[in-house]
């Protein structure tokens, strides 16, 4: 038995930050399923982008 894997699609900064503008508007699980996504990728592109945030803040 063999095993396909999958190829992982890189999304670019700017199709993340749609997506999470669009889950502001209409919720996580909506814009989850309109942009065929896992809900857990939105959560993870938030926290990374809050992450960046606070980082890139402190001096």
């Amino acid at each position: 038995m063999s095993i396909k894997k999958t190829k992982r699609t890189r999304h670019t900064e700017e199709f993340k930050a749609e997506a999470l503008k669009l889950a502001d508007l209409i919720g996580v699980a909506k814009a989850a399923r309109q942009l065929s996504l896992h809900e857990s990728q939105l959560y993870a592109w938030r926290k990374a982008l809050k992450h960046s945030a606070s980082i890139s803040g402190r001096e």
